[in-house]
């Protein structure tokens, strides 16, 4: 039998949720900013971004997640979008370099 080594994901499309809850005594995504977050994330860098309405985890939210296959990354903020670019931007480096040996 023989096993090749786990190969990395690389990220696709970032989903972003955007869910607005209308009752006020609920939290949701979009209530804390994530339309923002997702234009942001749309402005820096050239990676399909998907507005979803609901990644089920609104009281942590904004939520996001890499697909496919990815982390969710909880209580983002505006804040934190320039890191999350930069981390998409190695991830998309790493696969399109040559592999030396």
């Amino acid at each position: 039998m023989t096993t090749e080594p786990p190969t990395e994901i690389i990220p696709k499309t970032v989903l972003v949720c955007v869910n607005r809850r209308f009752r006020g005594d609920q939290p949701s995504c979009a209530q804390r900013g994530s339309e923002e977050i997702a234009d942001a994330i749309e402005r820096g860098i050239d990676i399909k971004v998907e507005r979803i309405i609901c990644l089920g985890q609104c009281k942590k939210g904004p939520t996001i997640r890499f697909a496919p296959a990815g982390r969710f990354i909880l209580g983002t903020a505006l804040e934190d979008v320039p890191a999350l670019i930069n981390e998409l931007h190695l991830s998309l480096i790493h696969i399109s370099e040559p592999t030396r040996l």
